[in-house]
């Protein structure tokens, strides 16, 4: 799926936590206005770009060039990372272990499901 800018924006924004409200105001701007950014209704300058970027506290590159595939890999790889990095008991590291793969499942039907909606499947 290739993401537009607007589209790429509310992703990560997504990732760090803000809400559409919480930029809007960070960029005094109306929470309409802002959304159209996010739906691609109007272009985005420069300008405009810069000043997101260090509201969500990223670089513009990491804003073009963002691929939802690759954030999703880099978060389950540090996870996994996390989990091998603790002494903790098997049993507990089976359960971890368990409940990602529990999720990526999970993730894996909701993305058939939206395929599904959408006709794409």
């Amino acid at each position: 799926m290739d993401l537009k800018i607007g589209n790429r924006i509310r992703k990560v924004r997504e990732i760090k936590g803000y809400s559409q409200e919480n930029l809007a105001s960070e960029l005094g701007m109306s929470i309409t206005g802002y959304g159209k950014i996010e739906r691609d209704e109007v272009s985005i300058n420069m300008d405009r770009l810069q000043q997101i970027s260090k509201v969500l506290e990223v670089g513009v590159e990491t804003i073009i060039g963002f691929d939802e595939n690759v954030a999703f890999n880099n978060f389950n790889s540090k996870i996994e990372q996390q989990i091998g990095r603790y002494d903790m008991p098997m049993e507990m590291k089976k359960l971890y272990e368990e409940n990602i793969q529990l999720l990526k499942e999970k993730i894996s039907y909701l993305e058939q499901e939206i395929r599904f909606l959408k006709g794409q499947n």
